[in-house]
């Protein structure tokens, strides 16, 4: 007569820890670097997981609203302030070098010219030629919040599609450097 064998109480709570164990490892190692950028032993940078939560929870925080008033009594709070003249047909790029985990605020406005924009960034040290889109449309105004999530070039570029050249007021404030016209 064949019998199942028992698994012994011992062998039941042995099995448990182990998986126990296993399952806070996967967690630390893993799990946590790969979902939420958090890497408290290390190995998660050295395996390259964090790089996943970089392009996946930790994405750019964007927040658009339209643009204030030039006379907007928070106008003496901007760091920076420039104007960008885009040609009648052509495109550039203007940009900021920026830290990961830094927050650059921002606003520009045309004339009432809508232009074509890509808000983007490129990654330090990259040489794959990838770059995330943060906000692309076309407008004649934009202004929001990004949390910048990875250290790098950060910037506009703008597509000026009319017969007359465009100027736009950029007005900016966080802790960057800037690198202007490319």
């Amino acid at each position: 007569m064949n019998t199942i064998p028992q698994a012994s109480i011992k062998s039941l709570l042995l099995s448990c820890l182990t998986s126990i164990v296993l399952a806070a490892i996967i967690l630390l190692v893993a799990v946590l670097p790969a979902e939420y950028n958090i890497d408290p032993t290390g190995l998660g940078e050295k395996f390259g997981l964090t790089a996943l939560a970089q392009t996946t929870d930790t994405a750019p925080h964007i927040d658009i609203s339209t643009c204030t008033d030039s006379k907007s009594p928070t106008e003496s709070l901007w760091k920076d302030s420039v104007k960008i003249t885009i040609p009648a047909n052509k495109g550039l790029e203007y940009k900021f070098h920026i830290t990961k985990g830094e927050v650059f605020e921002f606003v520009w406005n045309t004339d009432g010219t809508k232009l074509y924009f890509d808000f983007h960034g490129e990654p330090q040290g990259d040489t794959t030629g990838y770059f995330k889109s943060f906000k692309e449309t076309t407008d004649n105004q934009s202004s929001g919040t990004l949390s910048v999530p990875f250290t790098g070039s950060h910037g506009w570029y703008w597509e000026n599609k009319s017969t007359q050249a465009v100027i736009i007021n950029l007005k900016t404030r966080g802790n960057y450097k800037i690198l202007g016209l490319r």
